[in-house]
Parts: structure tokens; C-alpha cells; sequence
């Protein structure tokens, strides 16, 4: 069965071509279903494609790529107090506390324990507390 997302688009696209509903079940008649519901995945991509081309070519249609994920260029904090934050972090994902051991989940973590989103903007005393919290929670 087709996805609700591949639904949404399949008849977005539907409108976007402006097919009535005869030629619309024509279409579909050659993939072998009376319904877009009924349609498996791989043949609704199918037919996704095939109008997708149909509607850029017609111009009424614009194929935009997946949009990617944002990088982070913001510089990992390097002094002693972050650089012990980071090794506690990876010790509690080590020993099976955290599961996610990247530095996006360190980050929310510390900013949910100081309410700083960044380890390079913690004060000394703020480091500190992070620090501590990670350690009593080691010692778990």
C-alpha cells in the first residue's frame, strides 16, 4: 500500500497536471490498481515519477531536492572543563547510560542542565555543575 505521503503527492501532482478524473483513472489503469490507495510502494513511485515528468515538462511543476541536513560550523569547545565534559559523555555512552553519543545530544543535554546552548559559552561555575551531574550519574 502507498503511503500517505506518496498519496499526498500523487494527487498534488494530479491537480497540478489538472487531469479530470477519467484520464486520471486511465493512468492508473496502467498500473494495474483502480485507486492510488491500492498501489504498492514501489509502484506508486513509480507513477510518481511519471508524472513528476509530465508536470516539469508541462512547467507546471518544480522537482526540488531533499532538502540536506544543517552542518554545525560552529568550533568544538577545546578547553580542559569541555574536553572533560565530552570524555564523562562518552564514558555514560560506553557504559550504556546515554545513547546517543554525539555532540548535538551532549549539547542539548548541557543546555537543558545550564540553560547555555553551547559548551564553549559555559561559565567556569556552570561547567562545573555539568561536570558534577555527569559524575554522579556515572556513578549510577
Amino acid at each position: 500500500m502507498a503511503t500517505p505521503n506518496q498519496i499526498k503527492k500523487i494527487h498534488a501532482l494530479k491537480g497540478a497536471l489538472k487531469l479530470d478524473d477519467e484520464l486520471y483513472r486511465e493512468l492508473l489503469g496502467g498500473f494495474k490498481v483502480k485507486s492510488s490507495t491500492k498501489l504498492s510502494i514501489p509502484k506508486a513511485e513509480e507513477l510518481i515519477k511519471h508524472l513528476e515528468e509530465k508536470a516539469v515538462a508541462a512547467g507546471v511543476w518544480e522537482k526540488r531536492k531533499p532538502a540536506r541536513a544543517a552542518k554545525t560550523s560552529r568550533k568544538l569547545a577545546d578547553d580542559d572543563q569541555s574536553k572533560k565534559i565530552r570524555s564523562l559523555w562518552l564514558q555514560l555512552h560506553q557504559a550504556g547510560k546515554v545513547q546517543n553519543s554525539s555532540e548535538e545530544a551532549l549539547a542539548t543535554y548541557v543546555k537543558r542542565m545550564s540553560k547555555v546552548a553551547a559548551l564553549q559559552w559555559l561559565s567556569v561555575k556552570e561547567a562545573s555543575t555539568v561536570i558534577e551531574a555527569l559524575k554522579k550519574w556515572l556513578a549510577r
